[in-house]
């Protein structure tokens, strides 16, 4: 099952509640904090369909708080646990200095 199966195109979500986008490589999904449980929704269904890796896009976030990174925690932890990794794409100096400064930048790959 894929996110737009879940989140099908003709669906509309409020701003506060709209699913994960994706890009056409499949395994990557925009990290929205404010929405965690449709990016773990999608992260569950990459994972599912046997990804060996899942790429979390972090450029659309304006700050990293600690609930944002309490979820980052978590999907690395449920990933690990189905045998794949959390790999980060970011380029935004705000939030990898924020992981560097809490040690997350030595337990994620970073893109």
């Amino acid at each position: 099952m894929s996110a737009f199966t879940l989140f099908p195109r003709y669906a509309r979500f409020p701003s506060y509640m709209r699913p994960p986008e994706r890009s056409a490589e499949g395994a990557s999904i925009d990290y929205l904090p404010e929405n965690y449980a449709a990016v773990e929704a999608a992260v569950d269904a990459t994972l599912l369909r046997g990804a060996e890796q899942v790429v979390l896009d972090l450029d659309s976030l304006a700050i990293l708080d600690t609930d944002g990174l309490r979820g980052l925690i978590a999907l690395l932890r449920r990933a690990r646990l189905k045998g794949a990794q959390i790999v980060l794409r970011c380029s935004r100096e705000e939030i990898l200095r924020t992981l560097s400064v809490t040690g997350l930048d030595r337990v994620f790959t970073i893109r």
